[in-house]
């Protein structure tokens, strides 16, 4: 009995071994061909790649390289468009939006690649008055459609923004929220702030 168990332990380190350095081996492997795609400067494959290398192991030291490598493809690829300062002009969800109207006061986002800034500007001295500082962190949670574009803020409230292109403005949107088991989501009603260029 006991020579059966003994084989059997190290039978099972053996197995144990050799599927952490099989899972290592991968690992490398495609750490490599994600550092091949973002030298041809095709983001989007090497993100996928660096996703798949995060999911073998997160905890090893490749799992975390390539997690870091993965933030900072992201948040360059998101933010690109939408760094600036920008103007609240509407809010509202898909059920309707009202226009912001305030002559005296007006809502200013500046968004850096570190911080979301939000203001209260006064539009004849053009003072700014702090209304909360947002740093920029990506939720780690993905949402249905398996995308992980959206910023986690202190509340643990997740948004997304994004640059309308057709529209030409800023579109801030409530997507859900971070909980203990993963995120929520949103999927009609959603919070929706629309901002176009500071003049």
């Amino acid at each position: 009995m006991k020579k059966t168990l003994g084989l059997f332990l190290m039978l099972f380190s053996v197995l144990n071994y050799a599927q952490n350095n099989s899972t290592l081996k991968n690992q490398k492997i495609a750490l490599k061909e994600a550092e091949r795609f973002l030298n041809r400067n095709d983001l989007e494959m090497a993100a996928d790649i660096l996703k798949y290398t995060i999911a073998l192991d997160p905890k090893s030291k490749i799992g975390e390289l390539a997690g870091s490598k993965y933030d900072l493809i992201i948040k360059n690829k998101v933010l690109k468009d939408i760094l600036g300062k920008w103007v609240l002009f509407e809010r509202g969800s898909n059920w309707g939006f009202t226009e912001e109207k305030d002559n005296l006061k007006r809502k200013v986002l500046i968004i850096t690649e570190t911080e979301f800034q939000f203001y209260e500007e006064n539009i004849q001295s053009k003072e700014l008055k702090t209304i909360k500082t947002e740093k920029i962190i990506l939720t780690k949670q993905e949402d249905g459609s398996r995308s992980s574009f959206d910023f986690v803020f202190s509340d643990k409230s997740l948004w997304s923004f994004f640059f309308d292109e057709k529209f030409g403005f800023l579109r801030q949107f409530n997507t859900g929220e971070e909980t203990n088991e993963g995120r929520t989501e949103i999927f009609c009603g959603n919070s929706e702030l629309r901002y176009k260029r500071y003049n």
